[in-house]
């Protein structure tokens, strides 16, 4: 599985709320637009079921971490 980095971690020591400086959000937003592009090539190919499972996986974890998390500016 596909470990996500230090900028999905948040501001507050509780991980399940708290807000996302700017910087970080870019990074994590890139990360994620990478991810989608790697499974877009994956599954066009429909090679690598198990990785395309694993970057869903990924991208999932990163839309609930922002969902849970303020922006800000």
């Amino acid at each position: 599985m596909i470990q996500l980095n230090n900028s999905m971690k948040s501001s507050t020591p509780s991980h399940d709320q708290g807000t996302i400086k700017s910087k970080s959000l870019m990074d994590l937003l890139s990360k994620k637009v990478d991810l989608k592009k790697e499974l877009i090539v994956l599954r066009k190919s429909h090679q690598n079921i198990e990785k395309q499972e694993e970057l869903v996986e990924s991208i999932a974890k990163i839309e609930k971490f922002l969902s849970n998390h303020g922006i800000q500016k």
